[in-house]
């Protein structure tokens, strides 16, 4: 998805009358306020086209290109860069030189501390029950996603930014979810920024229930408390659409469907298998393991190494789930190396 800050603007008269371009030629719609594709690369313009892009500029629309191709147009349209005035270098926005910032205090902080080694930070975080370090460095690279991504990404970075700073159960949820989605090898920041704020958002619907649906354990309610429990996704999918918050459709998806479970028996819409997002299942398992080692399903607490071998090893507790589809259970598996030789091996 892009931003008004990947483009920069052009006269039709920079176009110099050529019908073919190596470049990609997008037109802003002044209406819906967005840069539209008008003309791919390498493709004649045709005399719809043409007329189309007259009309739309008539109009208080622009001619843009993806500031990437930025030397490409110059040289194929023989233009100085001191011709086009959209390429001037602009003052930074105040969030942008916030960005950068939070990169070079990132840089330091990876000085200071080294590397940073998820499985070993995650192993040692276990053992003491203490994720104050995964949580910090989640925040620290978080900070650094880009202002002008989207939408939700600038969202994360806000919540990473307010709350994502002691040691909670909803924190470790949101690391954790994090740094897992980075393991499955998801890099783009839409996507990660997607993960963010579904796990920062997904219980909104709590707010909706009773007190004691949402501070109890999930199986000391009655059939009936469980009932209205179990509602709070479609509460909190109502509050976003009431609220207009702008949060990515998928991210949206993720928050509603945290609940699903592959083999059908999850909620609300008892979704199976390729139906659910992968998203969805690694943010409702990650959720589901701190929340039964914290004692929210059952009411007793264990340690969240015992839970990850329970699973494992699919040794059923009333209230521990394993329907997460067997790619997410050996990611879940994974996320801390419960056998010592396997981990000494791996590090």
């Amino acid at each position: 998805m892009y931003s008004e800050f990947d483009f920069f603007t052009i006269k039709k008269e920079n176009l110099k009358e050529k019908i073919i371009f190596p470049f990609q030629l997008f037109i802003f719609n002044p209406i819906h306020k967005k840069f539209s594709l008008i003309l791919n690369g390498n493709r004649p313009l045709t005399k719809d086209v043409d007329t189309l892009i007259d009309f739309i500029i008539e109009r208080g629309g622009m001619l843009a290109v993806l500031k990437k191709q930025r030397k490409t147009f110059l040289n194929a349209q023989a233009i100085h860069e001191s011709e086009i005035p959209s390429l001037k270098q602009r003052e930074l926005h105040e969030l942008e030189k916030e960005q950068a910032m939070y990169t070079a205090l990132k840089e330091i902080y990876v000085q200071k501390n080294g590397a940073f080694v998820f499985h070993q930070s995650m192993e040692q975080a276990v053992e003491s029950d203490n994720f104050t370090q995964i949580i910090e460095y989640a925040r620290v690279e978080i900070l650094t996603f880009s202002v002008c991504h989207s939408p939700t990404t600038s969202f994360a970075i806000h919540l990473a930014k307010e709350y994502l700073t002691t040691d909670s159960l909803i924190n470790r949820i949101v690391a954790i979810s994090y740094f897992s989605a980075k393991n499955m090898n998801l890099t783009d920041q839409s996507t990660l920024a997607d993960v963010i704020v579904a796990s920062f958002l997904m219980h909104l619907g709590h707010t909706q229930i009773s007190l004691k649906s949402s501070r109890i354990s999930y199986l000391s309610l009655t059939d009936s408390e469980k009932k209205t429990y179990r509602k709070h996704t479609i509460l909190a999918n109502h509050l976003l659409k009431r609220g207009a918050i702008d949060i990515s459709e998928r991210c949206k998806k993720i928050i509603f469907d945290h609940h699903e479970r592959s083999s059908g028996g999850g909620y609300p819409g008892e979704k199976i298998n390729e139906s659910i997002d992968p998203l969805a299942l690694l943010v409702g398992a990650i959720a589901h393991i701190f929340e039964f080692s914290s004692g929210k399903i059952n009411g007793n607490k264990q340690s969240l190494k015992s839970v990850i071998i329970n699973i494992k090893n699919r040794n059923f507790i009333p209230g521990l789930e394993f329907d997460f589809g067997d790619k997410m259970i050996d990611i879940i598996v994974n996320i801390i190396n419960t056998d010592t030789k396997q981990y000494k091996k791996s590090a």
